[in-house]
């Protein structure tokens, strides 16, 4: 005791405390810039982990395929009579493909989703099995191209190879887990649906899926290919077993197949490549289920089913790899997932992947969102301490504050439902209805700019303070339930945020520069509105700040401006923001209300308690003498 009362009254009679509070706002913009900084760290040697198998009744890579050239004039077969079915419809390919199937001894259903297409299924039995395990291999009739327009390829490798290897399985008597092949109109909407019906209202059921791999070869592609791309992106942050991920890659190497993760390409890994795998990565899985097309793994989250999509990817003068070698892969993953007796759980959940042979695991690269959820709390305390805000005018104001709030929440919980249900019942200009809610949210930065130069202030110190600094906290919070179960979402929010965590010490230099306000009574103002603008910039530099701050982290105008830059179509923003609005009815991603109801609510407050804000002028100038 006597040495914690020597060390506060030493604190006290240094002042410590009262510098430490000034020091708030540096100390948040700190630690934010040291947990941006800690991403670039992560790829390099000694932070991150070179990948391993950790379930062992896996063994992948240690049995050998059979699925070789002996298949190559089955698959070539397969596929000439694919291409007649190209210019057929959906139904009436179905309807060929069943038969197929039917003399392969499979069990063929249908799933009636009310939207679109059919979606035709089938079920090979285990030899072995009880029918209570099973693994899917999801064939799409159409692939996206991952270009800017909204064509669609055929994808006629991935069904040719799809029938060829439920031949060869239906000759093997290894099987102690049934399999189920799905052709799903694509890879979005009517696969979700198709899932969430196998677990709910579907008849023909193989028990429960344990993984499941998406193929994409498309008609373009030839009998060879350089190599594939791997997707394993889910839903809502989440991710598929490690270990299934490791299988592939493994199974691929020992094949000679190079695999690419976020479109790095090059068979070197650098600390360059690495960096570039992991922040694609992130952004990756922040979109996930928000952008038009989408590779399928995704459409299994929600129901414990580890998921990836392999695309086939061919470059001129530079195609090695034979088609079978795709199927082989595919043949081993399944032979190395029938081994196991019991659910994957052994390998990460949670995890950044730098390269197919490298990741960082949550314990690594959890700081990050940790260090951005303290910023926002520093910056939410620096704004009542640095303020002079008083408990007692607080709780005065309370009633006003907690009104606030509640106010525009349930404002942004009528919008939440609102903007889908107008976009989704729109179906001939959806497009257009989109660009309008957009642009008119977008605005609303520019509006804010206006508004503060106009508007009679009416919010007193207390209540303005107040509502930022607990816009900031709601932040942190939101920051802090999101960081485990989706990092990705919760680093952008608070990075993209970032810049209303300045707002408060922006706010406190109002009032030195407000003399242009009291001015303005012993000079005439200026006629030309351009001209009182440019006035008003040059004498309220803070004031000009806080209303740049809060148009860059306004989320939709960000969705405006980010997503004309990751594509380069004219209409990125706005296809992005009706990804967002109607993912939710789509694929059940709860990103639209993530950021409805907690990031845009934030904001809003933070632009009411800046708005409305009323500069005691009296009060400023009465310092001034006693200065």
């Amino acid at each position: 005791m006597a040495l914690a009362e020597t060390l506060v009254r030493a604190i006290n009679k240094l002042g410590l405390v009262p510098k430490l509070i000034q020091l708030l706002p540096k100390f948040s913009l700190i630690i934010a810039l040291i947990s941006c900084l800690w991403l670039f760290v992560l790829p390099l040697d000694d932070y991150y982990r070179n990948t391993y198998i950790s379930e062992n009744a896996l063994m992948p890579g240690q049995i050998h395929s059979y699925f070789r050239e002996s298949e190559w004039n089955i698959v070539r077969g397969y596929r000439d009579e694919l291409k007649k079915l190209e210019p057929m419809t959906i139904p009436q390919r179905n309807e060929i493909i069943e038969t197929w199937l039917n003399d392969l001894g499979l069990q063929t259903s249908y799933h009636v989703n009310g939207f679109a297409n059919d979606t035709l299924y089938a079920v090979m039995h285990a030899p072995r099995g009880e029918n209570t395990e099973a693994m899917a291999l999801v064939v799409p009739w159409s692939i996206g191209t991952n270009d800017d327009n909204n064509d669609n390829e055929y994808n006629e490798g991935a069904l040719a190879l799809a029938m060829s290897l439920t031949r060869y399985f239906t000759r093997m008597s290894i099987w102690s887990k049934n399999i189920l092949l799905i052709f799903p109109q694509d890879t979005r909407k009517s696969l979700r649906s198709w899932v969430e019906a196998y677990h709910s209202t579907l008849d023909n059921t193989a028990g429960s899926i344990e993984a499941a791999i998406v193929i994409e070869y498309g008609k373009s592609i030839g009998d060879y290919f350089d190599y594939y791309e791997m997707y394993y992106e889910g839903l809502n942050g989440q991710l598929p077993n490690l270990d299934l991920l490791n299988t592939a890659n493994t199974i691929a190497r020992h094949e000679g197949i190079h695999c690419s993760i976020q479109g790095i390409t090059t068979p070197k890994f650098t600390y360059s490549t690495r960096l570039q795998t992991l922040l694609k990565g992130i952004l990756q899985l922040t979109l996930r289920g928000l952008t038009r097309h989408s590779p399928g793994c995704e459409a299994f989250s929600g129901w414990q089913i580890q998921a990836f999509t392999m695309k086939a990817i061919a470059n001129e003068n530079k195609n090695k790899h034979d088609i079978t070698q795709f199927g082989r892969i595919v043949d081993s993953s399944f032979r190395s997932v029938n081994n196991l007796l019991e659910k994957f759980h052994q390998s990460f959940f949670f995890y950044l992947m730098l390269s197919p042979k490298n990741f960082v695991s949550i314990g690594t690269y959890l700081p990050s969102s940790v260090g951005l959820a303290v910023a926002y709390v520093l910056s939410s305390l620096g704004g009542i301490l640095n303020g002079k805000i008083e408990s007692k005018d607080i709780l005065s104001n309370l009633s006003t504050i907690l009104l606030t709030f509640v106010s525009v929440e349930l404002a942004c919980v009528g919008l939440s439902f609102t903007i889908p249900f107008m976009i989704l019942n729109s179906d001939d200009d959806a497009l257009g209805v989109s660009a309008q809610f957009l642009l008119i949210l977008s605005s609303l930065g520019f509006l804010v700019t206006i508004l503060s130069m106009t508007m009679k202030r009416r919010l007193n110190k207390p209540v303005a303070y107040s509502l930022i600094s607990l816009a900031l906290f709601v932040i942190a919070l939101l920051i802090t339930a999101l960081m485990i179960v989706h990092f990705s979402l919760a680093l952008m929010i608070g990075l993209l945020a970032l810049p209303l965590s300045l707002i408060p010490n922006l706010m406190d230099q109002l009032g030195d520069v407000s003399k242009f306000t009291s001015t303005q009574q012993d000079s005439e103002p200026p006629k030309d509105p351009m001209t009182k603008f440019l006035q008003f910039v040059k004498t309220n530099k803070p004031h000009m700040l806080i209303c740049l701050c809060l148009l860059i982290s306004n989320p939709f105008f960000i969705i405006l401006v980010g997503g004309n830059f990751l594509t380069t179509n004219e209409a990125g923003g706005i296809e992005l923001f009706q990804g967002l609005t109607t993912s939710w009815n789509d694929l059940q991603c709860w990103t639209w209300f993530i950021v409805i109801l907690g990031w845009f609510p934030c904001w809003i407050l933070v632009g009411i308690g800046f708005v409305l804000y009323r500069v005691d002028i009296d009060d400023i100038l009465s310092k001034k003498k006693l200065e």
